[in-house]
């Protein structure tokens, strides 16, 4: 019983925090399998769920927004700040495809990750395979990082 609880609490750690949702299971005494199979699980999970409802969440923040507007609540964001001219910049790039689909999801949580991956490149056939991929690759890396660092 004791072995599940700690496979639910890996697979949630890894839709949240991707990163760090080998470390339970390298503490809990569990194989290297066990806690990357859980581990990616949930951030494939949580990718899927992101990704394919992206479109929902941005329509739903410019629905919000818009209600605000006619309630006088809305405070417009800085538009030319030196990070968004930054990130437009590496968005149209070839490396910037690269670096935020396999990158955004590892560094920021999952959910924020995918959502940022889909808006900016859902149009791309890859987008989603190379997003997939990042992240059963880096699991192995996470969880052996963990497990080295046990000992």
């Amino acid at each position: 019983m004791a072995k599940i609880s700690i496979y639910i609490f890996i697979t949630l750690l890894g839709t949240l925090k991707f990163m760090f949702a080998s470390t339970p299971g390298v503490i809990g005494n569990l194989s290297f399998w066990e806690v990357y199979f859980f581990a990616t699980l949930g951030g494939l999970i949580s990718f899927n769920i992101f990704y394919f409802l992206a479109n929902y969440f941005i329509k739903k923040s410019i629905a919000d927004n818009q209600r605000k507007m006619k309630l006088g609540t809305y405070k417009a964001p800085k538009v030319f700040t030196k990070t968004n001219k930054l990130i437009v910049k590496l968005k149209m790039t070839d490396l910037g495809f690269w670096l935020i689909t396999i990158i955004a999801p590892l560094v920021l949580s999952i959910p924020i990750g995918s959502i940022i991956v889909a808006k900016f490149y859902r149009h791309h056939k890859i987008t989603y395979w190379v997003t997939t991929s990042s992240l059963i690759f880096f699991q192995a890396i996470f969880t052996g990082i963990a497990f080295a660092i046990k000992g």
